[in-house]
Order: structure tokens, then sequence, then C-alpha cells
């Protein structure tokens, strides 16, 4: 089969000299955390030596992004990078040592942790009332969050499988009774969180998981943008930021679409993702996955 070009060459926005380069992770750096990524990061730490400064923007923990990418950096041009984890609750920057620090941290206190029990367990019980036989798991240990697995028999989806992973989690939901499906799932999530007082929270989907927090990407681009681009003076003309769902996921925003700034219409944004329902006006789509990435990056 022959193999789809990423057609960079038509998009002049890629053309373009960008003093700050923001991403997500998975599903647009790399397809699994077991991928080994050599000429990507040849590729940043060239950008990072030419004073760019790059942002990875993840919902995951910093060890994970740090061994398959940020340990094998080292020089002083580090500290032109940046690792905003755990869903805008942590930001990382690197020493003159190369060594990581952390920037910001965002601790729940007792009672949010309560409550942010309190949201999942209740969403479990009401989807659980409503079904038969349905086995869904919660996922405790995550900073400042909590997660319901919707189908915890699929382990691992890759983000290239979204289009099946939306069919098989429906499937599953409305088989065992529950017809409202993967939106009721996260409106449900919604709900729980303002009746039982958890103000602000922060709900966000990948299908397989509802997850209910106080943080989200939308606050990573904004530390960005306040802790780096404004002293700075970098304009919005000279960000750009790439991911993978930017577009609506079974009824919902995609979890990408929390990175879009709504008073900053200069950013630049591009999803490298399938996309299967479209992207909201201020997205370009390139498709091609970690691949194209990779290319844009080069």
């Amino acid at each position: 089969m022959k193999k789809q070009t990423c057609n960079i060459e038509k998009y002049p926005e890629l053309k373009r000299q960008y003093k700050i380069i923001a991403f997500d992770w998975d599903g647009t750096v790399v397809n699994s955390r077991k991928d080994e990524i050599p000429e990507l990061i040849a590729a940043l730490e060239q950008l990072l030596e030419q004073g760019v400064c790059i942002a990875v923007i993840t919902g995951t923990n910093f060890k994970n992004i740090d061994g398959q990418f940020s340990r094998h950096i080292s020089g002083i041009h580090k500290k032109n990078l940046f690792i905003l984890t755990n869903r805008g609750s942590e930001v990382y920057n690197f020493d003159e040592n190369s060594q990581p620090v952390l920037l910001y941290g965002l601790k729940a206190n007792g009672e949010e942790n309560r409550l942010l029990d309190k949201i999942a367990e209740k969403t479990k019980h009401d989807i659980e009332n409503k079904s038969e036989n349905i086995k869904l798991n919660l996922i405790y240990d995550r900073l400042n969050r909590r997660k319901l697995d919707l189908i915890p028999e699929w382990e691992n989806p890759l983000k290239s499988e979204i289009g099946k992973l939306i069919v098989e989690t429906e499937k599953k939901l409305k088989n065992h009774g529950f017809s409202e499906g993967i939106k009721g799932a996260f409106a449900l999530m919604e709900n729980n969180a303002q009746s039982l007082g958890l103000k602000n929270a922060k709900i966000t989907s990948d299908v397989k998981h509802i997850e209910v927090g106080l943080s989200d990407k939308s606050d990573s681009v904004k530390w960005i943008m306040e802790n780096i681009a404004k002293p700075n003076s970098i304009f919005d003309k000279e960000i750009l930021i790439l991911g993978d769902e930017f577009g609506s996921v079974a009824g919902f925003d995609g979890s990408d679409y929390k990175m879009v700034m709504e008073n900053h219409k200069e950013i630049t944004y591009f999803s490298v993702g399938k996309e299967p329902n479209g992207l909201p006006p201020e997205v370009k789509h390139i498709g091609g996955g970690p691949r194209c990435f990779l290319e844009i990056i080069k």
C-alpha cells in the first residue's frame, strides 16, 4: 500500500519561524509509550539549541515523558524545554545541569480529594444502576483527578484506533442497558460534580475514560502564555500548537480542544489525528499521526 504523504508544503503556516512549539504527547508524538524516537529527539534538540521553547502538554506524569524523551537531552539548551504534566497540574523545566525542576504544582487538599472520590464513585454507581452486569473500573492514583474506565477489558488502545474504540465502548454501554452511551456517562460526571459541590471541576474524556479533575490542558496553555510568552514578548503568531484530538469525540469536545485559546486568534493549531468528526475552525488538519508530527518538527 502506498505510504500517505503529509503534504506539509501546502501549508504556508509551517514555513514560519515559531518561538514556542507546544504539543500533546500520546497519539501526537508517539503511538505508544514504548516507542523509541531518536530521530524526533534529535530534531527537537536542534530547535532547543536555536532558542525555540518546546513545551509538552500531557495528561500523563513527568516520569513517562522523561523516560521516553527528556532524559535523552542534556546541555544548557535544555532550559528551553518545559514538560506540563497531569492535565495542567504540574510544570517542569530544567536547570543548568539538565536536572528537572518543578516550577508549578497544584495539589488537591483533603476536601477536594474526598469530593473527587465521591464524584467518580457516584458516576460509576449511577451507570451500574442503569445497566445489567456491566464492568467498570475506577482509577484513583492520578494527581488531582479520578478516572472512570468504561471499557477496562480493552487495555491501552492506540489513538489510531479511536474510531473502533468509540464503536466498541458505545456498543458495550448500550448492550448492557445504559442507553445514553459515552455522552451520557460524560454528562453524568459533569452533573455529579456540580451536585456534590466541586466548583470549577474539569471533565475530560479520551473515550475509554471519563475523568474528573481540578485542572486540564487549558491550564497548561494559560501557564505558557503567562510565564513564557508574556515575559518574553512572544506574539500569538509566533506560537504553534499541535495535537490529535481537537475535534468532537462521541458528542463532546476532544481533549486537545482544551489547548485552543479563545482570545488568542493568531496562534496556529494543527491536528495530526484522524479527527473522524471534523475540526473546529481554528484548527487545520494534516493527519498522519506521529509520522507527520516528525515531518512538521523537522
